[in-house]
Parts: structure tokens; sequence; C-alpha cells
């Protein structure tokens, strides 16, 4: 029997199982390979991080992803904008460096001198970014933050433990910059047991606006005292004394003061220049600087009169004028020159348990 139409052209054999398998398995192994592949290459791209892993693409990479439409890898860094970089070009085509910035001013933090005693004091600028260190070494009250060997605070009994006398040289030799604060002729103690230096009211000792004697800065031996004092301050290797009522007094009841060699307010001025170059000459083997605080109201109007301060005894007797806002604007127009703000520490004061804390921007050095 003859074979029919539809067998013409032979038998066309099916796809097995089997053959779908092998296929499958092929291809399977094929992707394996290009995973293997791809893991081994972007391998290097990983970044391990505190919040996982993340992928960090090489830029040609990025840009194939960013032109398909897709986003950066979550967690992606760009690179930091370069800034403004400046160049100087000499004359002769050479390039360099541009001019350095100046020294930053030094900012100065006042610690208590018992701080300084058991070792606290680094370890509190370092905390506080400062680069000096402001300690109060006599108060207002007359008592001293060392062991002085004046006669006069001996008798007065405004002396600390000599221990301390040491302890606060060995830290002066370090590199911390260092500035001492005397209080000068308001002083509560010294007056008491000497009263022949005091500023008098009657047969008593005048007291200012606080309740507070004063030390006399007409009298020779009460500027001597005072001027001792400072010169013991630079043998404990204090950088920078500021001297703080160095003046007459500007505030209280000041016509109760007797009137006399002690005070006579036409001699002022000559009196607080003999008194300042004293304490020049008693630190000037130490090579430390002479600063004066005072405020506004010293300087301008009545002031001047009053206290004895001049712009021109503030010019030649301070190597920097600590002073609050006010201040640098009364002396500024007094002196009549920018010189003033180049040699003015901002303070900045603060009250802390009762007692005035200084914060203070001192100028940078040239």
């Amino acid at each position: 029997m003859g074979r029919s139409n539809k067998d013409v052209g032979g038998y066309r054999g099916r796809r097995t199982v089997t053959d779908i398998l092998r296929f499958i398995a092929i291809a399977l192994a094929v992707a394996v390979v290009l995973a293997v592949a791809g893991a081994l290459y972007l391998q290097k791209y990983l970044v391990y991080t505190d919040d996982g892993v993340r992928l960090d693409l090489p830029p040609f990479l990025q840009m194939f992803r960013q032109e398909a439409g897709g986003k950066e890898p979550a967690g992606s860094v760009s690179p930091p904008d370069p800034g403004n970089v400046s160049v100087v070009v000499e004359p002769d085509g050479s390039a360099s460096e541009p001019p350095a910035e100046p020294e930053p001013a030094g900012f100065a933090m006042q610690l208590p001198v018992d701080d300084v005693i058991n070792g606290a004091a680094a370890g509190k600028l370092a905390e506080a970014g400062a680069q000096a260190l402001i300690l109060e070494m006599k108060e207002a009250s007359g008592k001293l933050a060392w062991h002085s060997d004046d006669p006069t605070a001996e008798r007065a009994e405004v002396n600390a433990a000599q221990s301390n006398n040491d302890v606060i040289k060995q830290f002066n030799s370090g590199d911390v910059y260092t500035v001492a604060r005397v209080c000068c002729f308001r002083d509560d103690s010294a007056p008491y047991f000497r009263n022949k230096l005091a500023l008098r009211r009657g047969q008593y000792n005048w007291r200012d606006e606080w309740g507070l004697r004063w030390l006399s800065p007409a009298h020779e031996d009460a500027q001597a005292y005072i001027a001792a004092l400072c010169g013991e301050l630079g043998a404990l290797g204090f950088d920078e004394i500021v001297l703080e009522d160095f003046h007459f007094p500007v505030q209280g009841n000041l016509d109760n003061i007797n009137r006399g060699d002690s005070y006579d307010p036409a001699a002022f001025t000559a009196q607080l220049e003999a008194f300042l170059t004293q304490v020049q000459g008693a630190v000037e083997p130490y090579g430390t600087k002479v600063s004066l605080r005072f405020p506004a109201y010293v300087l301008t109007g009545e002031g001047s009169a009053l206290s004895g301060v001049t712009a021109d005894l503030l010019d030649r007797y301070s190597a920097r004028f600590w002073s609050e806002q006010e201040g640098q604007s009364a002396l500024a127009v007094a002196s009549g020159g920018p010189a003033a703000a180049e040699r003015t520490v901002e303070i900045v004061t603060q009250r802390q348990e009762g007692a005035e804390q200084f914060q203070a921007v001192l100028p940078a050095e040239e």
C-alpha cells in the first residue's frame, strides 16, 4: 500500500524532556559563572560601614546607571567640592601658595588657682580649647594666691600657702600663656593693718561703693607694695600681669576722702605715672608684660579728672588694654587712632558663685 502525501519529507524528531533539561542546566551554569565573575569584579567596590554594606560603583558604571534613569546607590558619597583654590603667580611666571593668614587671636580662660594646685587646669583648658590661662592672684579683698615675702603682706595676713609658689612656677614654665590679675589699690586688708597707707575719711579708712577700703595710689609705700607683688609674680613666671583699680577711685562718696598729700587731684596723673614706672621696673628682669584694665568711665568726661587716667598714660604704660566694649570705644575716641584696637583685649565676664569670672580674646601677636 503506498504512502500518503502527509508522510512526504521524512521524520522530524521532537525535543525530549532530556534535551530541555540539558538546555536549562547549561543556561544556569552560564548564569552562575557570570554572577561569580561579576561578584569578584565588584567586590572591590563594596564598602563596609556601621549601617551595613553599600556598593560604590565606579564612575563609568554610575554614568550608565544614571543615563538609564536609575538612582545612585543608597549611601553613596559624592566627591567633595574642592572650593576656591587660589594661586599667586609671580612676575617670572612661577606659581606659589597664597600668603598665609595671620594667626588667630588666642582664647583666654580664667580658672581658680586651686585648679593649678590640684593639677586640673591643663585638662580644663584643653577641653575648652583655650590657649591662655587667667589667674586672679590678688583680690579686691587683698588676699593673695601665693606667698609673698613683702612685710606688708605678712602683716596684713593675706598670704597663701608657701607650697603654692612652687606649683604655680612649675605650671608657668610650660607652654600655656599665663595672665595674672592684680587688683591694686582697692584692698580691704592692707589699709586695716597699715592705716597710713589708706585713703582716709576723718579718723577712719574711707570705703567705696562696695564697702571696701583703698590704699592711697599717691602713697609711696603703697606704690612700692603693689610693685613688689608684681615683681614676685614676674619671678613666678607669668607672661602678663593685668593691673586693675590701678587708679584713684571714681565711685562712692568721694567728697568724704581727706584731702592732702594722699589725695590731691592736681597730682593724680603724675602719681600714677610714678607707680606704673615702678611696676615696669619690677617686672622688667622677667620679660613680663604689664597691661591695664579699666572701665570706660575712668577715661571719659569727669572720670579722667577723678581717676588720673589719660589716654597718653595708657598708651605709654600698657602693653594691652583690657576693657569692656564700651571701654574700647572710649579709648579709640580718646587716643584718636586705630592702634588701640590692635592692643585691646576683648573681655567676656561671667558671674559664677558670686565671683566675676573672665573669658577673654587676646589679640594676635605680630
